[in-house]
């Protein structure tokens, strides 16, 4: 469904090709019913984006979803949201998050979310693809803080943040051998009720045009259905041209193809609407991501990218020194991923840079790119201590953890958490799936291997962002030597 011609892999599959048709629901019986017969409860939209963090250890981590569903907070009901093989290339999402599926559901409360994942690639350029292994043959039951309600016509938007870093999980066997393994970690966002959510990139049709907004739609659609998104259009939106021209937002009429840049809410905000020419065979539009390779100056920096063509299989081409202009008076603006407009000035060497805009002079000699919008991220990478626990002092909130190779320190190490903004997840398998659970300092024992992410800024102790523990079953394949070790 992509028209865009994007310069990372986004995804493979079609956006919006989830069929409402696909959703059911089960019974604790085991019996199925469409879920869109909803008479009786009446039912509301499910929205669930996708996104990732940072990972500089491979280039591809390739998940193959193939269903994801809602269980009911009262009866465990199962309600299927998502029902068909979706390949998502996780490291193309660093900075926004994409759309996996939008739905109509029962409405009722939920206080879970089943993921079933059949294969985990992880690709390095120049080495030979690698198939990890799946704990619980990759079925993964994800527990939100609290439950979480889909309301009667209401669009219920969740994030699923699937962090690669913390879920490929690399051990030395007895033998010598690395063995890849894939510990689910995912961290699960109610938009409008957790915070932290991140910018939402989309494409599609317009349709539906009304005076405060529009819903997008396949481009493939000639009217609007459930598989479609509002977008609203504030004061704050940049409506572009494909020559990233400033025009009004009376331009941004049905039918028109649009890439749509914004924040999700009850809707999607949009920040940047950038449509494309009535030609679309003729298009010069484009994602380019990567890192600066110089600091911004004056109206512009370099960049290196690599491009993938959508409608075209090629390998991927290195852009080397490529040059991104911001124009003044264009519209352009600079956003940091949770969508704060920050200053070009922040682009510096080594930015993480996801530039959209038109390829000049055209996408397939490109030297140049007219910016319509840049997403950046400046964030350092959590350091990462692994080992066991080796003491816990619950008054002060710190642990003692035995670290194994710890900037090549073996010792103990020690770890604050903050009880308002430290995540501790388990892992666990139960009845046959991993269970991914969030857990506090007082369920934290001596003895448990425990991976620790966070910032080492020289102090005593190590500031805890994310702390992982898991029981041996649901991660740790026969004839390894240890649970958590470093990736």
């Amino acid at each position: 469904m992509k028209t865009l011609q994007t310069i990372k892999l986004i995804f493979a599959a079609f956006i919006f090709s989830m069929l409402v048709s696909c959703s059911s629901s089960t019974g604790p019986s085991g019996s199925t019913s469409d879920a869109t017969d909803t008479s009786a409860t009446g039912s509301g939209r499910v929205t669930l984006l996708v996104t990732d963090g940072v990972t500089d250890d491979f280039d591809e981590v390739n998940l193959t979803v193939v269903s994801i569903s809602f269980l009911g907070a009262d009866d465990g009901r199962e309600t299927i949201v998502f029902n068909e093989s979706r390949v998502v290339n996780l490291l193309a999402l660093q900075n926004y998050s994409d759309l996996l599926v939008t739905a109509i559901i029962p409405a009722g409360i939920y206080d879970k979310i089943r993921l079933e994942v059949t294969q985990v690639e992880l690709v390095k350029e120049g080495q030979a693809p690698i198939i990890t292994k799946l704990p619980a043959n990759g079925k993964v039951d994800l527990n939100p803080r609290g439950t979480f309600e889909v309301f009667v016509d209401g669009n219920l938007m969740i994030e699923l943040d699937v962090d690669a870093e913390k879920s490929i999980h690399i051990i030395k066997k007895g033998n010598g051998e690395l063995s890849y393994n894939f510990r689910p970690v995912v961290f699960v966002k109610i938009i409008g009720v957790d915070e932290g959510s991140k910018l939402v990139l989309l494409d599609g049709k317009v349709l539906g045009r009304t005076e405060t907004g529009f819903q997008l739609c396949d481009s493939q659609d000639l009217e609007v259905n459930d598989n479609c998104l509002a977008v609203s259009i504030t004061a704050d939106t940049v409506v572009q041209d494909d020559q990233i021209v400033v025009v009004p937002a009376t331009d941004v009429v049905d039918g028109k193809i649009a890439t749509v840049l914004g924040i999700a809410s009850d809707n999607i905000d949009a920040l940047h609407i950038v449509l494309e020419a009535d030609d679309k065979k003729v298009s010069n539009l484009a994602l380019f991501s990567g890192a600066a390779t110089s600091d911004f100056q004056v109206d512009n920096f370099t960049m290196d990218a690599t491009i993938d063509d959508d409608d075209v299989v090629i390998q991927p081409l290195t852009l080397a020194a490529l040059t991104v202009a911001l124009v003044e008076g264009s519209g352009v603006r600079v956003f940091d991923k949770n969508g704060d407009v920050v200053s070009a000035d922040t682009i510096v060497v080594g930015t993480d840079v996801d530039a959209f805009g038109m390829a000049q002079p055209d996408i397939s000699t490109v030297g140049k790119v007219k910016a319509a919008f840049i997403i950046i991220d400046n964030d350092e990478k959590d350091n990462k201590v692994s080992g066991t626990i080796a003491a816990i002092t619950k008054t002060e909130s710190q642990i003692t953890v035995a670290a194994v190779d710890y900037n090549g320190f073996d010792g103990d190490v020690c770890v604050d958490i903050d009880i308002d903004e430290t995540i501790i997840f388990i892992l666990a398998v139960v009845d046959g799936k991993v269970v991914s659970k969030e857990i506090t300092i007082n369920e934290l024992t001596v003895d448990m291997p425990i991976d620790v992410y966070g910032q080492d800024d020289g102090l005593s102790c190590v500031a805890a962002d994310v702390i992982l523990v898991a029981e041996p079953l649901a991660v740790s394949p026969v004839g390894a030597v240890r649970l958590v070790t470093g990736n």
